[in-house]
């Protein structure tokens, strides 16, 4: 009801007063006293039990009505000679003062609805006072008589004591004015996390109306710009007490004053550069002229950005000195990192010190399979019951930042601020785990792979030597028994014959005995150290044997198996030596297997030998082949990750 008479209200206003009151002017004030109406029925209705609602809904209302549409239409009534304009004029003229009184109690009683204390009644009685000496002297001074257009107040009373009652009650409004604001620092001291959040809101709002109001008042009949600048300013003051009794957007405060003291700061600074400039100049070319101007803007131009971050820092370092603090390592940090001097993983590490939060963690998400990881790898399950921040590009949240649960409103928007500083390192070190991920996927793959390959190459071997070869050995017997009844027929031509053919047979079998040689033996069932052993049975040589007792994963074992087996097989074929060593350690997480000879060297892993095949094989389980080799004999050394 009290929104639908105050836009009521103002629309009449503006419509009277429209020709005899720049149109600006109406309209802006018009804002004004429809935001403190609007945000007094926001709090009302929220916030029933708060008194600041219906205060500023009320006087909203009351201003609305008789300080606009009353007032603007004496005016003009006095002026066309409408009924009732001398009287609307006088009404209209003192109107203006419980405004002020609003803002004296709505300071006092932000944001709970309750004084500081009782020793604070005395600034809401002064406020009354004076609000109610000021109208009354006001209104009856005949000194205030050439505000009104007749030149004459027209229920003025005779004497002096009006103007000093006027007096008087402007000075207890502007002490009570000064009384509600120091208010706030009292309420501050004493108030927690949220509430000092809500209260820096309420003195943005206060400082506008303590500070830039008066001096706005002061200058009002000297310039349009100040009749133009003061509903503005009122409305911004509105606006912040509104957000701090609602609770809008609480966490955006530290910034918006951050940003307020540094941008004032800079304009003062900017200004007197630019004055000090134009008088320079101005003496020295003689006068005003463009090139004065021109050499001001442009000195201004030249120093803002790095005044802005000069005048930045030095706000931030006196006023937020933890967040200064933070920024500067974070930043150092990010400095480090471009330079490659730094590691993108650390940044976790950097951020549980910078905000003193051990319990932060960054989850990554996983493309391929959709899931989130930290930033180890190892996948990873939000946690509900912890406060998140989320990075989100292209719709999803790429990253999420865990921290620890608080009532700190103010830790809150520091693990935002730090996160989103650090983002450069955060999406570095994600690209670098998907990066590990895959590789570590291709390396199982690899490793599938040559367990596959053994799997096979173990089944063709037993097929082979169950198979084939018996049933070839079985028929060379069968052709000899031929051959030698056929001898003893005298039938030499045909037995030599079947001579020949079973001596093709045998040298068929020793073709498949030589092949399954270099496939894994069946005594790699048994273990390593049997398979090795049967391998030093069959050298020409003194072989040493050391390996281990125990059993090892299937595709390590192969893969051991053919270090040894190449390593012997070059050794008898190329080195001359007169004894060897094979043997198989297990060390610090790797099976170690080496193949020494003292023969003649020259061993080398060329492209397209045995042992650069060899070379393949051993990286393909994540392993690395060593060779070492020259005139006192050589080494052949695998590492085998094996757990």
């Amino acid at each position: 009801m009290c929104a639908g008479v105050a836009v009521l209200a103002e629309t009449a206003s503006i419509a009277v007063s429209w020709g005899s009151t720049p149109a600006y002017q109406s309209i802006l004030f018009a804002l004004y006293t429809l935001t403190i109406v609007l945000i007094g029925g926001l709090i009302a209705v929220r916030h029933p039990g708060n008194p600041i609602g219906w205060i500023l809904t009320g006087i909203g209302t009351f201003s609305a009505v008789f300080g606009d549409f009353i007032g603007d239409y004496g005016h003009r009534a006095s002026t066309q000679g409408w009924p009732g304009g001398p009287l609307a004029e006088w009404i209209g003229y003192g109107s203006w003062a419980p405004a002020v009184l609003m803002w004296i109690l709505a300071l006092l009683l932000v944001p709970t609805g309750r004084l500081p204390g009782q020793r604070w009644r005395i600034i809401a009685y002064a406020g009354c006072a004076g609000t109610a000496l000021f109208i009354a002297g006001y209104l009856l001074d005949p000194g205030t008589g050439g505000n009104y257009v007749s030149g004459a107040n027209p229920y003025a009373v005779a004497g002096p004591e009006w103007h000093i009652m006027a007096a008087a009650g402007g000075a207890l409004m502007t002490l009570a004015l000064i009384g509600s604001f120091s208010s706030l620092v009292v309420r501050y001291r004493a108030a927690g996390p949220v509430e000092r959040l809500q209260l820096k809101w309420v003195a943005l709002a206060g400082l506008d109306i303590v500070v830039l109001a008066p001096v706005c008042f002061a200058f009002w009949d000297g310039s349009p710009f100040v009749r133009a600048l003061t509903p503005v300013i009122l409305i911004i003051a509105a606006l912040c007490l509104g957000a701090s009794v609602l609770r809008h957007r609480l966490f955006d405060v530290d910034l918006i004053v951050n940003r307020t003291v540094v941008y004032l700061a800079l304009s003062v600074l900017l200004a007197a550069a630019y004055g000090a400039t134009a008088i320079v100049l101005g003496a020295v070319l003689g006068g005003q002229s463009s090139w004065t101007v021109a050499g001001g803007t442009l000195i201004a131009a030249v120093a803002f950005r790095p005044l802005r971050r000069r005048v930045q820092d030095l706000v931030d370092r006196r006023f937020a000195r933890e967040r200064y603090s933070a920024s500067m390592r974070i930043d150092a940090f990010m400095d480090r990192l471009r330079a490659g001097t730094e590691q993108p993983e650390r940044v976790e590490d950097l951020l549980r010190d910078v905000l003193h939060d051990p319990a932060l963690r960054i989850l990554l998400l996983l493309p391929a399979s959709h899931q989130y990881s930290d930033l180890r790898g190892s996948l990873a399950v939000i946690d509900p019951a912890r406060p998140t921040v989320a990075l989100h590009r292209g719709g999803s949240a790429d990253v999420i930042v865990e921290y620890a649960r608080t009532s700190d409103p103010a830790h809150v928007a520091a693990v935002r601020a730090a996160v989103q500083r650090s983002r450069l390192a955060i999406e570095i070190a994600r690209l670098g785990v998907g990066l590990n991920r895959q590789l570590a996927e291709v390396e199982r793959s690899r490793t599938r792979i040559a367990s596959a390959a053994d799997d096979e190459r173990r089944r063709i071997q037993r097929d082979l030597h169950d198979g084939a070869q018996q049933r070839l050995v079985t028929v060379g017997i069968s052709l000899r028994a031929a051959e030698a009844r056929i001898r003893a027929e005298g039938l030499t031509a045909e037995a030599d014959r079947l001579d020949t053919a079973v001596a093709d047979l045998a040298a068929t079998i020793a073709e498949l005995r030589n092949l399954t040689q270099k496939l894994p033996p069946a005594q790699l069932d048994a273990g390593i150290g049997a398979a090795f052993r049967e391998l030093a049975g069959r050298a020409p040589l003194p072989i040493t044997t050391d390996v281990p007792a125990e059993r090892l994963d299937r595709h390590i074992e192969a893969t051991a198996y053919f270090v040894g087996c190449e390593g012997l097989t070059n050794v008898i074929k190329h080195a001359r030596a007169s004894a060897a060593t094979l043997s198989a350690v297990r060390r610090n997480g790797s099976l170690i297997v080496t193949v020494a000879d003292d023969g003649v060297g020259g061993a080398a892993a060329r492209p397209g030998s045995g042992l650069a095949g060899l070379a393949d094989r051993v990286q393909a389980v994540g392993g690395q082949l060593v060779v070492r080799s020259d005139a006192t004999g050589t080494l052949l050394t695998a590492e085998l990750p094996c757990g």
